[in-house]
């Protein structure tokens, strides 16, 4: 992950879990619901990217075995706090042996990588999860790619947005197949919310 965006995240980690309080409370239930269900209960998953933990807690609430993970201490700090196992880690380089889980789930991490790293970490996710394994992952719909600055947050991160068809290659090309995506737009920025299955 991006360098100056994990220093934001560290400096900026409180403002950043208040800015998305209401994201999380509107935030479609049946998508989370979509992805138990297909993981199956109490089946172990890995939340990439977790932040502060609003979605960790969702799914530890759904009654999944969460393991969180996110490149920022501050973020790894507050996701402590709402009591999910949580560790520091690369998305290019996760911690875990390879087929761990039976699901990950990466809501809006993996639009902080490059685009021209993004295979790398979709590769990563990849081969920690299980065959026949669920990918829930959550991006930005858009074009380009750049550091940008929000409303509460007034330091830089950086944000690659993809078209629809780009995604589905890109997941195709790391080896998982889409199973199902819904547009969810509760502002001005849509995001898409995309469950794939891990094909070898």
């Amino acid at each position: 992950m991006d360098e100056i965006t994990i220093q934001t995240y560290n400096e900026l980690a409180k403002e950043y879990d208040q800015e998305v309080a209401y994201f999380w409370d509107i935030f479609p239930l049946s998508f989370i619901t979509d992805f138990v269900s297909a993981v199956g209960k109490p089946n172990r998953i890995l939340n990439i990217g977790s932040g502060p933990g609003r979605d960790g807690s969702l799914l530890y609430a759904a009654g999944l075995n969460v393991t969180c993970l996110d490149a920022s201490d501050e973020m790894v700090t507050l996701s402590k706090q709402r009591g999910l196992f949580s560790v520091l880690g690369d998305f290019f380089n996760l911690p875990f042996e390879n087929n761990s889980f039976a699901g990950i789930w990466a809501y809006t991490a993996l639009l902080h990588c490059r685009k021209s790293e993004l295979p790398k970490a979709l590769k990563e996710t990849n081969r920690v999860l299980k065959k026949d394994g669920i990918f829930g992952l959550g991006m930005i719909l858009g074009e380009g790619e750049g550091y940008r600055e929000s409303s509460e947050i007034k330091s830089p991160r950086w944000f690659a947005y993809y078209s629809l068809v780009e995604l589905k290659n890109l997941l195709a090309e790391a080896d998982f197949e889409v199973i199902s995506c819904v547009e969810f737009k509760p502002k001005s920025k849509t995001y898409i919310n995309i469950l794939a299955r891990k094909n070898k």
